[in-house]
């Protein structure tokens, strides 16, 4: 008699627990912003991201629908969307934990984030942080911004701006 397999799935692609995985869907939408993947593995969100892409046909994916919503004007944030984090430290957590409670149409500062998770010297660590999430949007990062302009990578400030626009904050 075989050995059964200690992690991951049986042979009939069912977890241990009896469940059938998931596999990864990537769905592409367009928004007021452009087209944007969505990414996703067993319902939870994997990556947001800008594209170029065609859209993909209708999707009964609730992670995509509530984005939809999102930009159709439809829902303030997305907090309550379920994302895959496994990849993230203990402190991105913190930060992006914080982030989340940054409200619809507001922004504030890294140093504010800092302080917000205890660590008032870790301006600069909650600014790399936030330039590591792949879930911008669920994940607020364009909502916080340094105290003298919006902060950021260069190749990310466009997208930084037209969030900030698209939630009343820039004109």
């Amino acid at each position: 008699m075989r050995a059964l397999r200690s992690r991951g799935q049986g042979s009939c692609g069912r977890s241990r627990c009896g469940r059938r995985s998931l596999p990864t869907a990537r769905h592409v939408i367009t928004t007021p912003l452009g087209g944007i993947e969505i990414v996703t593995e067993a319902g939870r969100l994997q990556a947001l991201r800008l594209t170029d892409a065609e859209p993909t046909k209708r999707t009964r994916d609730p992670i995509v629908r509530e984005v939809r919503a999102f930009f159709r004007g439809e829902r303030r944030g997305l907090r309550d969307i379920p994302v895959d984090l496994s990849w993230a430290t203990q402190f991105e957590r913190q930060v992006y934990a914080a982030t989340q409670c940054i409200p619809f149409g507001r922004v504030a500062t890294y140093r504010q984030v800092a302080l917000a998770i205890g660590r008032p010297k870790a301006q600069r660590a909650v600014g790399n942080a936030l330039g590591r999430c792949p879930i911008d949007i669920v994940i607020p990062t364009h909502r916080v911004v340094a105290a003298e302009h919006l902060g950021g990578d260069a190749d990310l400030i466009e997208w930084k701006k037209k969030l900030l626009r698209f939630e009343g904050v820039l004109h």
